[in-house]
């Protein structure tokens, strides 16, 4: 009597199951690979299922294994190698696809969506771009043309804020890239006229669910003066929380008569006040701090900007009716935030920060909900 076969699904499985484990080490699985042939192609099947590339030299190596681009369901890697051709993308079924565009700037941003694009999968579900220079008409319709599938979509540009130096990084790096596109483009004034803008080159997107885009709603002045004017006086000062949420409710369509929603934005009240210190001369040397931190930047301009991010998210949610959640970058974003001003002696560290840290923290989270002809919008606290 033949000795009967472990069946290869339960194997997968729990190959699988040892990756989740150990945070996908290959080390988890090392012993698994040399068993036997089977076990070897299964477990490296599931090990390169999820791929992280960012060097050429390593995309290289990846290649030369048989069969390994099939592999690969959510990959991870530089808009540089894509460029260079150095993965066959064109050839993977990938469902999740993350580029990091560091090495893009503001003028070669159009020749990089030109070569890498017509390269991208039909099948991808999930893309994010991070560290972009600016968001454009280009880049979104050339999206929208390509990737007609994607149920998720996240589009970054405040990773290039360098926050982990000093103030005058801080200056450099907000100047090189489009963080706070409102007043930009002559045609978006408002921060209304830009989701308008986004959710029109988005358009052809019917499965869109999940869009995350990482720029701020408030003016750029409110950087420039935080920068200008906030570096030098350290004002120990709070803001007190609020249990509400922010909310606003509107017609499924956008109504034609002139009349517009009101939104609900809870304002914060402060903490006692104590004295503002300055000390001159420090700030070049000190790890600056953001408008987020910053509670003078909090009452000039917290209450506005909240309000403009609903009514923002309020125009897409009309305008993309498979949307259930969007985020955008925000300085001024959770009730449960605390502005705070750091220490005078507060040295630049690199290793303390970085780019992808500000982007997780500077979220807002608004969840959409539709029924009987209304959309409502909230924030996610």
């Amino acid at each position: 009597m033949a000795n009967p076969k472990f069946p290869v699904e339960i194997m997968d499985r729990i190959v699988q199951e040892v990756l989740r484990s150990q945070s996908r080490a290959f080390s988890s699985i090392a012993a698994l690979s040399v068993v036997s042939r089977q076990l070897r192609y299964i477990s490296l099947k599931a090990y390169f299922s999820h791929l992280t590339l960012h060097r050429l030299t390593k995309a290289g190596k990846f290649i030369d294994i048989p069969d390994s681009s099939s592999w690969v369901r959510h990959l991870s890697t530089t808009m540089q190698i894509i460029e260079k051709k150095a993965l066959p993308v064109f050839k993977m079924n990938l469902v999740s696809l993350e580029l990091a565009c560091e090495a893009v700037s503001v003028f070669s941003l159009s020749a990089s969506i030109l070569l890498v694009f017509p390269l991208l999968p039909t099948t991808l579900v999930s893309l994010k771009l991070t560290s972009l220079p600016h968001i454009t008409s280009m880049l979104l319709k050339e999206i929208a043309r390509r990737c007609t599938s994607l149920k998720e979509l996240e589009l970054s540009v405040v990773e290039q804020l360098g926050i982990d130096c000093c103030w005058a990084c801080f200056e450099e790096s907000s100047t090189c890239v489009k963080h706070s596109p409102i007043g930009f483009d002559a045609s978006c004034d408002t921060a209304e006229e830009l989701a308008t803008f986004y959710a029109r080159c988005l358009q052809p997107l019917g499965s869109l669910q999940r869009l995350s885009i990482g720029v701020f709603l408030s003016s750029s002045i409110v950087l420039k003066e935080h920068i200008d004017s906030h570096s030098l006086a350290r004002e120990d000062c709070q803001l007190a929380g609020c249990p509400f949420d922010d909310s606003l409710s509107a017609p499924h369509t956008p109504g034609l008569n002139g009349y517009r929603e009101l939104p609900r934005v809870h304002s914060y009240g402060k903490l006692p006040r104590r004295v503002a210190t300055q000390e001159r001369g420090t700030a070049i040397g000190c790890r600056p701090y953001t408008p987020t931190e910053c509670a003078t930047c909090w009452e000039a301009h917290g209450l506005r900007t909240r309000e403009d991010e609903l009514m923002a998210t309020m125009r897409l949610a009309q305008n993309l009716r498979s949307l259930t959640l969007v985020r955008w970058s925000s300085w001024f974003n959770s009730p449960k935030t605390t502005p705070r001003y750091p220490p005078l002696n507060d040295k630049a560290e690199k290793r303390q920060s970085g780019g992808a840290e500000l982007r997780e923290v500077l979220w807002a989270a608004f969840e959409i909900q539709r029924g009987e002809g209304r959309v409502k919008v909230w924030r996610r606290a």
